[in-house]
């Protein structure tokens, strides 16, 4: 990365969702053949129920990378027929990350952990207990920030790691 590079992670805004579309598509086409990527409905509906809940880093000007997440009021497996308008609940204390993608020309410089880092950051200033996600790869990098691996489960026919960070066992201050 070079000394130069500005970087900035914000809220994400409308204008921003075409860019997050094409890091989707990038990520979908990765993880599986028939790909799991979200539509502009799909990522209105997400900034719509939590705006502070989807991020974007930018780097040098170009959107390089995303995070989404919701609040739920208690632990539960994602319902992938669930609009985030329905799933995302405001006094929820779990926060669940649904999302935290790349782009891949960006990839090895840090980006995940800082996106991941703004979200966990979040997770405490919205009161939440607990944060929780699936992993089907790339655990270490979860691992790191003190996640644990509390199961496995599988959809459509993808292993995933269910993930959990307690909030109350980490400081609050970087």
């Amino acid at each position: 990365m070079s000394d130069h590079t500005k970087i900035l992670v914000r809220n994400a805004r409308e204008q921003d969702i075409p860019a997050v579309l094409e890091i989707e598509a990038e990520a979908a086409s990765a993880a599986s053949p028939s790909g799991t990527a979200s539509t502009a409905e799909r990522l209105q509906q997400r900034l719509t129920a939590f705006p502070n809940g989807f991020i974007i880093l930018v780097a040098d000007n170009e959107v390089a990378g995303y995070g989404c997440s919701e609040k739920w009021l208690d632990e539960h497996e994602p319902q992938p027929d669930q609009t985030p308008l329905a799933a995302h609940q405001p006094d929820g204390r779990i926060f669940f990350i649904t999302t935290l993608a790349v782009k891949k020309k960006f990839r090895g410089r840090g980006y995940r952990l800082l996106l991941l880092d703004k979200l966990i950051e979040t997770a405490h200033l919205e009161g939440c207990r607990k944060v929780l996600l699936e992993a089907a790869h790339d655990q270490d990098l979860y691992l790191e920030r003190g996640f644990k691996t509390v199961r496995n489960r599988t959809e459509g026919g993808i292993s995933l790691d269910v993930m959990s960070l307690d909030l109350a066992a980490i400081s609050r201050t970087p």
